[in-house]
């Protein structure tokens, strides 16, 4: 009898292909692009890492006025965590750095992490070679160990095994090789090189005292939710204990992977709801196309059941149509995600100069499978079993004597008009929130940040401690840098910063002079992107002087402290009396070290980072390399007409000046602010490709609804038609019934699209004028649309005469 049935099926489908081909293709592209959403986000920010006891490893961060992000947080909070919240074990911590490793091949650098001692025990992985760390390790003074991974064990070391006899030299220092962990292993993120992180507590001091990234497990049975209850509590306690360094600040706990994805929860969520109401909408249609292939046979089925045909036979044989639809559609579609997937690793690896997280292992994975093979069953279901079961229900009766001459069944009215909301609602939902986001990434990505990026190369240099130690090595290196780089004939101008803008930079905490800020709080002081710069770097970098000066000669010397400062600080710290004269000190300096800065010049803003929201309006303060000299510097090069020989100068000049001397990072200025705004473009081309998925699949489904509807209506029409109406009045009754439907989906689908817009516009600073313009353009092409589906169908029933309307069927 199932082999009866489902040859059944295959001849009624085979004998509309076009039918058969359109409901397939729809249910690909639904189930194609909601699996894929879902894997992609999944293996982003949800997936268990593959270690012993890995789903319940968490990492402690600190969050400030209540934004949640991967903050490190203060050691001696850490410290009355791990004594106070029962809901975790096995405390430990780390911090991530940058370090410089001599090799045969000259200076690399490497990301490196400096953790405490039961980094590796966390994870429940041991060493290939040698050993873990030990507490002793951790105590200054102590022998300098380093554990490193597979991947360098091979690249520096070749592979052999008296690796634990040798050493390398990190920062300046000699390290002994105590350790080899196993290949692919790059906790937590990307590490390669792990060295013990160092805490004297003598330099415990909360005022500035060390911070690092907590780590722990879960208790057995305990959740996320039950610690971070507990975390509150104890923050709470240390506030109201310290409120100058604490006012404000608390800490919560996450999975590695979902670490900094609460920042990106507007985009996240809203996402998943796009994916789910595309896949809504292609069951919606492929739903409604069986149906109206199962109100043909109304009459037929009606008859069957009268002679005794058990309903549950009926409903096997419809279901059969739907799992062969949906199944050739979910494979087509799965193939095509599985491929999307296999790109996608690739395309996100040039967002990061970096190497990817290492669960971000981009491909079918259980997780996949179990979802794909959830939503096929699920969309069998809807697609399939409730129009069996409606179609099938009912007093057979009265299924015979509905939809008679010259009228619409009641029950199949309804339910067209229910299906024409349904669509309506979810393809505005879709649309506007897709378009807010695809402005979004326009906006960012042609964001003015105010310097010029044409024609010039960068590149990072890091300076190893042992080697520069003092702030007059440091700012030596820079002046000599820059000179022997001037000098080539490659090279046009040369800018050395710590960040140049359109880069991320560290930000501090200021103290303007004069103003008046509660002594209860830290957190009351003003923030600012902390720069330091060459005298003459930011005017060759395009950045514009509004008032004062620039950088020169006189700002020269250690004990010298003059700052420029960007126009949205003078605007927003003097807006009245002006800012040049002005003083103002960073917050993280001591009562017996403070240091006032005079304001000698104003220069436009630049956007530091991040081009949305609360970071792109970040003002800047910048200070000359030559008094606030980094370890780390940024080189921007304005080449010539032989800048190919750029990349060669910079590195002979370096290794001139100290072998130990790495650069990395090359690429071009725009290559790397690009970089920046890579993923925003990535997901809004995401969303971009789902609004059109969205416009395509409502068009047809609100056309096929339509058409549907109408076609049954076309006695109806014939009717009127011989008793005198006009075609105007009846093309009126329609689009009137038309317009009717699309308020009640419309208005509904509005307020739910312009409240997700409305989130990601806050989150990416899309301004209000640009929401409300998308928004009323989002709304004229579903209006459109809808008046289109109604109109032509409309006119095509109008075509035939009213003779033949009547015996239409």
């Amino acid at each position: 009898m199932i082999w009866q049935d489902f040859k059944y099926a295959i001849r009624l489908l085979s004998k509309k292909p076009g039918f058969t081909a359109l409901t397939t293709l729809v249910m690909a592209t639904g189930i194609g692009l909601s699996v894929y959403m879902f894997s992609f986000f999944h293996t982003i920010l949800f997936k268990d890492l593959d270690f012993q006891d890995g789903a319940s490893l968490v990492m402690v961060s600190g969050s400030i006025n209540g934004k949640e992000d991967a903050y490190r947080i203060n050691a001696l909070d850490y410290a009355e965590i791990k004594s106070s919240v029962k809901g975790l074990k096995e405390y430990g911590g780390y911090n991530n750095a940058n370090v410089v490793v001599s090799a045969t091949e000259g200076a690399i650098r490497f990301p490196a992490i400096m953790a405490q001692a039961n980094i590796f025990q966390l994870t429940r992985t041991k060493p290939i070679l040698g050993r873990e760390f030990r507490a002793e390790d951790e105590k200054s003074g102590s022998e300098k160990v380093v554990v490193i991974g597979y991947d360098l064990w091979q690249n520096q070391f070749s592979g052999e095994n008296d690796v634990l006899k040798q050493n390398m030299r990190i920062n300046g220092e000699k390290h002994n090789v105590v350790g080899v962990m196993p290949q692919g292993y790059l906790f937590p993120r990307n590490a390669q090189i792990w060295l013990p992180l160092q805490i004297d507590p003598k330099q415990l001091v909360r005022e500035n005292s060390t911070t690092l990234h907590g780590l722990a497990h879960l208790e057995d049975g305990v959740t996320m939710a039950e610690v971070n209850r507990e975390l509150s509590v104890v923050m709470k306690r240390i506030e109201n204990q310290h409120p100058q360094t604490n006012t404000g600040i608390s800490a919560h706990v996450t999975s590695i992977p979902g670490v900094g994805g609460a920042d990106g929860a507007p985009v996240i969520y809203t996402m998943h709801t796009v994916a789910l109401l595309i896949l809504l909408l292609a069951s919606i249609n492929v739903g409604n196309l069986l149906l109206s292939r199962a109100l043909e046979r109304g009459k037929e089925t009606a008859i069957r059941v009268a002679l005794g045909a058990p309903r549950s036979r009926l409903i096997i044989q419809m279901l059969w149509e739907s799992t062969i639809i949906c199944t050739l559609g979910g494979m087509i579609g799965f193939l095509v995600m599985a491929w999307g997937l296999e790109i996608t690793e690739p395309i996100v690896a040039t967002f990061f100069a970096d190497p990817l997280a290492f669960w971000w292992d981009f491909g079918i994975d259980t997780y996949t499978v179990t979802l794909f093979l959830t939503i096929l069953i699920s969309t069998i279901f809807v697609t399939g079993f409730l129009p069996a079961w409606r179609s099938t229900g009912g007093d057979f009766n009265a299924v015979l004597r509905d939809g008679t001459r010259g009228a619409q069944g009641k029950k199949a009215g309804r339910l067209n008009r229910f299906l024409v909301i349904s669509e309506i609602f979810i393809s505005m939902t879709v649309l506007i929130s897709s378009a807010v986001m695809v402005q979004s990434a326009y906006e960012q990505t042609n964001s003015d940040m105010g310097a010029d990026t044409e024609n010039s190369l960068v590149a990072s240099v890091l300076l190893p401690a042992a080697n520069y130690d003092t702030d007059a090595k440091k700012a030596h290196f820079a002046k000599t840098l820059q000179s022997r780089l001037e000098n080539s004939a490659s090279i046009e101008a040369v800018m050395l910063a710590t960040s140049l803008p359109g880069h991320y930079s560290s930000i501090s905490k200021v103290i303007i002079e004069g103003k008046e800020y509660s002594k209860d709080s830290n957190n009351s002081y003003p923030s600012a992107n902390d720069i330091a710069t060459m005298p003459g770097s930011l005017a060759k970098l395009g950045v514009e002087l509004r008032q004062g000066r620039y950088f020169n000669n006189s700002d020269d010397g250690l004990a010298k402290a003059t700052a420029l400062v960007s126009e949205s600080f003078a605007k927003r710290h003097f807006p009245e009396q002006g800012a040049l004269g002005k003083r103002f000190r960073l917050a993280k300096t001591t009562q017996d070290n403070i240091e006032w800065v005079t304001i000698v010049g104003i220069v436009e803003h630049t956007i530091q980072g991040n081009r949305d929201g609360d970071a792109a309006s970040m003002p800047a303060i910048y200070r000359p390399l030559t008094q606030a000299p980094r370890n780390q510097l940024t080189i921007a090069m304005q080449l010539s007409s032989k800048g190919s020989l750029a990349v060669q100068h910079l590195r002979k000049t370096l290794q001139g000046i100290d072998s130990e001397l790495a650069s990395y990072r090359i690429e071009t200025y725009q290559a790397s602010n690009d970089r920046i705004t890579a993923p925003v473009v990535f997901i809004s081309s995401l969303t971009a490709i789902f609004a059109i998925a969205g416009v395509v699949l409502a068009a047809s489904g609100i056309y096929g609804v339509m058409a549907n509807m109408i076609s049954q209506r076309t006695q109806e029409i014939g009717i009127k038609r011989a008793l005198g109406a006009d075609e105007q009045r009846i093309s009126r009754e329609f689009v009137f019934a038309g317009v009717k439907l699309l308020l009640w989906g419309g208005i509904p689908g509005i307020v739910a699209g312009g409240f997700m817009g409305f989130a990601m516009a806050q989150m990416f600073g899309t301004s209000y004028s640009s929401l409300v313009l998308i928004v009323i353009i989002m709304v004229s092409i579903v209006v459109a649309t809808v008046l289109i589906a109604t109109y032509l169908p409309t006119k095509n029933a109008l075509r035939l005469e009213p003779s033949q309307a009547l015996h239409y069927e």
